[in-house]
């Protein structure tokens, strides 16, 4: 298998956020190295943490270099267990590794016994005998790098050229091993089922249905199919598509009722929006008329299943805004306010309680990117973020769990410095989380991790040192600044790479090459001994 991944040294994080660190006394006291000792030359390839918090599983070219690995270990510390199989010359783990939501078993694919022959295998979390869930490949067959995890962890669900040489098909099979099911139906000579990162396939929440996409009956015409997830007749979900036109992603309701898809169904130039139930009828298209030439970009489902917020140039060629409108159907109401002279809606994000959207636009001033909310049904968008200074943007935000707050980092007191802030969506006060930055120093521009709570955030920042990234975790209630860093002060040139909190928001798992120069490791550690919030 190729190696190009691990010689990189990128670290590939599944639920985890970017970030990096240096410290005290106290952290050091409290940090656990998770990972074994590594060979001479191996390095850390990718982290996951399960959805109980308890786990940590990562691959690794721990015990042979340059032979990935992938190993599980728990969250407080412990002997790491191997979960692979033995590997045949030349075999590796691949990075793509998932956890089953119940977090009973990992499921990886490996060229495990052949080389250079891909397979998936099926292993549980503290360890055991790994089992084979594909099927018998034809020669020269692989199964392909993304696969997905049924919601109720009983099914796995994955594409492979299993039966015939250069053909992709979708199968199902029992997480703990049996007889996997075909589920696509007869592909058209050159038909494929879609496995791209856009288009690949989904599971129904309630675990009963599977989404994709294939050429499966017009070579090129990439159309949208519902299965049930055991096997049985696939349903065409997609209207009627015009010449050389193509559904191109989808999005599946949380209650599992509705699938919502972009396609340029009916004009071969537009991307349009549209509404199915899930086990087939008349689509419905959500978007209203679009200028010639105009496209809907991106949408999502609200998480009450009502709404469908997608961005769009709608009104004006060229100029991207932000609209809303009922799942099943109706009049679209734009979300954003009367734009400047080159001015565009961008990123935007629903909250968890379905009642507003926050989206990032240079609405009030060309090419500075403010940062607004707005009720989800439509009303007067709001500017979160205060005056920037000249320069300055909101670069990246977050909403936490329980829709209360906005973190966002920008340069918004000095251009090009940037720095961490959070702002009340009830009474609009904003507050500045981060603490005093060196000259030269600033907020590492990063997704940020909120804790399950709402109540703490870990962010990035070359807060002490203008040459040293480092990790803090600071209370969003309190108005207290971070002015402790969560890891070991790393070595010269050493850094840390990512962190999650670990259930209520008091422990954190992060990544960092902090003992040794561009050898990334794992660990843990407890924020509040740390830094009491």
């Amino acid at each position: 298998m190729n190696h190009a991944i691990t010689r990189s040294v990128t670290v590939f994080i599944a639920v985890l956020l970017l970030f990096a660190g240096a410290s005290t006394t106290n952290a050091q006291s409290n940090n656990v190295k998770l990972n074994g000792q590594y060979v001479s030359g191996g390095n850390l390839v990718r982290v996951l943490i399960s959805p109980d918090r308890a786990t940590v599983v990562y691959v690794a070219d721990q015990d042979t270099d340059e032979v990935n690995e992938l190993y599980s270990v728990p969250v407080g510390g412990g002997t790491p267990v191997k979960l692979n199989g033995t590997l045949v010359n030349g075999g590796d783990v691949d990075f793509r590794v998932q956890i089953s939501p119940d977090s009973s078993h990992v499921i990886y694919i490996a060229d495990q016994d052949t080389d250079n022959v891909v397979e998936l295998y099926s292993v549980p979390i503290g360890g055991g005998t790994p089992v084979k869930l594909n099927g018998t490949l034809a020669n020269g067959g692989n199964v392909d790098g993304t696969f997905v995890i049924s919601p109720d962890s009983s099914r796995v669900i994955y594409v492979a050229d299993q039966d015939t040489d250069g053909t992709n098909e979708l199968y199902s099979v029992p997480i703990g091993g049996g007889t996997p099911v075909k589920l696509n139906g007869t592909l058209v000579n050159g038909g494929n089922v879609n496995n791209d990162f856009v288009s690949a396939p989904q599971v129904s929440a309630d675990s009963s249905t599977v989404i994709y996409i294939a050429d499966q009956d017009t070579d090129g015409a990439d159309e949208l199919y519902s299965v049930p997830i055991g096997g049985g007749t696939p349903v065409k979900l997609n209207g009627t598509l015009v010449n050389l036109a193509d559904v191109f992603n989808f999005q599946i309701s949380a209650d599992s009722s509705r699938v919502v898809y972009r396609a340029n169904q009916d004009i071969a130039t537009d991307a349009e929006l549209y509404s199915v139930p899930i086990g087939g009828g008349t689509p419905v298209k959500l978007n209203g008329p679009l200028l010639r030439g105009g496209d809907v970009r991106r949408h999502t489902i609200s998480a009450d299943n009502t709404t469908v917020v997608y961005t769009a140039d709608k009104d004006a060629s060229g100029v991207i805004e932000l609209y809303s409108v009922p799942i099943g159907g109706g009049t679209p109401v734009k979300l954003n306010g009367p734009l400047v002279s080159g001015g565009h809606a961008s990123s935007f994000e629903i909250s968890a309680d379905s009642q507003w959207v926050i989206y990032q636009a240079d609405q009030d001033t060309d090419e500075v990117k403010d940062l607004y909310s707005v009720p989800i049904g439509g009303g007067f968008p709001t500017r979160l973020n205060p005056t920037l200074i000249n320069g300055g943007d909101v670069s990246s935000y977050s909403i936490s769990p329980d829709s209360s707050t906005v973190v966002y980092i920008a340069d918004q007191e000095t251009d090009e410095v940037s720095e961490l802030y959070s702002v009340n969506l009830n009474n609009r006060a904003v507050q500045k989380l981060n603490g005093p930055v060196v000259a030269g120093g600033s907020v590492a521009d990063q997704i940020l991790t909120i804790s399950a709570d709402s109540r703490t955030v870990i962010y990035l920042a070359r807060q002490v040192s203008a040459s040293v990234t480092e990790a803090y975790a600071v209370s969003l209630v309190g108005c207290q600044v971070a002015t402790t860093p969560l890891n070991i002060p790393p070595v010269s040139g050493g850094e840390i790479l990512a962190a999650q909190f670990m259930l209520d928001g008091s422990r954190a798992v992060y990544i960092g090459d902090q003992t040794i120069n561009d050898v990334f490791e794992i660990y843990s550690v407890s924020v509040n001994a740390v830094n009491p919030l």
